[in-house]
């Protein structure tokens, strides 16, 4: 695995563990505000209450065994009663009782009426609700600096600041507070709150901790994770070197044993002889080939297969690994078409391709029953170079057929293998820009279609090469 790999891996593991944060973060805030807004529905409910209260000093009747207590007497009058009357009135809130008047509250009323009384007679003092409030509000903690102000017809008739200026509205962190006061809507009393955030964030201690904590696991884990894979990367990488070494060690004494065998042939003059050392020379070629497959993959794996375009006779190719696959598979009695132009060259890289399309076609010996049947020909259309190999074998599943491609994956077969060939042949031929697929059968065989850009082809002149044995 590449070095470059695990600080992508990293990156992805930080981006997730910032968007964790962001997220706790986020929630964090929706929580803190959800309290503030049941903090602002305390502070209004209590302001509200602390108002009335000092209101009902405004309208108090002495009585010399109870000084601090206002009595209300309630009783039932007649409406002539009510016109005679000439007594001073505490207010009058005529209501209809034909008519039913949405959420009336006697002790509205009754508070609206006190209101009216104590702030004509200018009793109700800011002085007095800050004392109320400081000495009753018990959650006082949470508020850092506050403000308020009596306003009569938007004029401003009393003031009280915990700072030198009046709190901005839109201040962080901050509260506004309006209370309409009497029943006229002429008097408005008006706060300004500026809370400070640690009390709510220790209201929210066990959740806050939970969520530290699961960010810390989450961090740790991640951590401990890239350092595990970035362990079995140098691993892998170390094992890919020295398998990388002893291959390449392999292709000294397999190349002198190809060229002894080859100088024995040439020397030996028995048919049967002869034969032998022949396919034994083949036998050594084909391991070669797999040898060079196996180094080309730890070369692609740590970098890009530069491809080195040149003139390739496709027919004459074909016919050549024909013959020489024919050799190594005598067992199978195989018969092959070849349907290719003879003057067709294709524009690319000959190593490369040619391996790929040996794989390819070894497949074809490799898979198909005896006696084997293999078809290759070409086709074109306005864009595209289709290359067909099809063989006669048992056909491949339908939920195999997108696997096979994968590196070392392998068909459930009795044939021997590693599932590299055509893992190798897809990415050379998507190096040449073009793309390998596959149709397949149970029974009746498989067909591989290498599709290449129309512009890889320099000539065509239709001819086809046919070999049957």
């Amino acid at each position: 695995m590449k070095i470059k790999l695990f600080h992508r891996i990293g990156v992805v593991m930080i981006f997730a563990l910032a968007m964790l944060v962001f997220s706790q973060v986020i929630w964090l805030q929706q929580q803190i505000e959800q309290e503030k807004q049941a903090f602002r529905l305390t502070l209004e409910n209590s302001l509200e209450s602390m108002l009335n209260f000092h209101a009902l000093q405004g309208y108090i009747i002495p009585d010399p065994q109870k000084p601090n207590t206002t009595t209300i007497v309630i009783e039932v009058t007649t409406t002539e009663e009510i016109d005679k009357d000439t007594t001073h009135q505490l207010g009058r809130y005529e209501i209809s009782t034909k008519k039913y008047t949405a959420n009336l509250s006697l002790h509205k009323v009754l508070e609206a009426a006190y209101s009216d009384i104590s702030l004509a007679k200018k009793k109700i003092q800011l002085k007095v609700i800050d004392s109320l409030f400081r000495n009753n509000f018990t959650e006082l903690e949470y508020i850092k600096f506050y403000d308020m102000q009596l306003s009569e017809n938007d004029v401003m008739i009393d003031a009280l600041y915990q700072t030198k200026n009046a709190i901005p509205k839109n201040a962080a962190n901050t509260i506004h507070i309006s209370i309409p006061l009497g029943t006229k809507g002429v008097y408005v009393f008006t706060a300004n709150f500026q809370l400070q955030i640690i009390p709510f964030l220790r209201l929210m201690f066990y959740s806050l901790s939970i969520s530290v904590l699961a960010i810390i696991l989450v961090s740790f884990f991640m951590l401990w994770l890239l350092l595990k894979l970035q362990q079995k990367a140098k691993q892998v990488q170390w094992r890919e070197q020295a398998v990388s070494g002893v291959v390449h060690d392999l292709k000294s004494p397999i190349s002198f044993t190809y060229t002894f065998l080859d100088y024995l042939s040439s020397k030996e003059e028995l048919a049967p002889m002869q034969s032998l050392l022949s396919n034994a020379s083949a036998n050594i070629s084909k391991l070669n080939g797999k040898i060079e497959l196996i180094l080309t993959l730890f070369r692609g794996k740590h970098q890009k297969i530069v491809m080195k375009a040149e003139n390739y006779p496709l027919a004459l190719k074909c016919k050549e690994i024909l013959s020489e696959l024919n050799v190594i598979y005598q067992e199978k009695q195989a018969k092959f078409d070849v349907n290719i132009s003879q003057d067709l060259n294709l524009m690319v890289d000959p190593l490369y391709f040619e391996m790929a399309l040996r794989n390819l076609i070894d497949n074809a010996f490799k898979y198909s029953d005896t006696p084997a049947k293999i078809d290759i020909s070409t086709k074109t259309d306005k864009k595209k170079f289709h290359i067909y190999i099809k063989d006669s074998g048992n056909g491949i599943p339908k939920n195999e057929q997108k696997k096979i491609f994968s590196e070392f994956y392998r068909s459930d077969n009795i044939t021997k293998g590693h599932g590299i060939g055509l893992s190798f042949s897809k990415k050379v031929i998507k190096a040449h820009k073009g793309k390998i697929s596959l149709q397949s059968k149970i029974d009746e065989g498989s067909t591989f279609c290498i599709e290449l850009p129309i512009k890889i082809i320099k000539k065509i002149t239709k001819i086809q090469y046919s070999r049957h044995n």
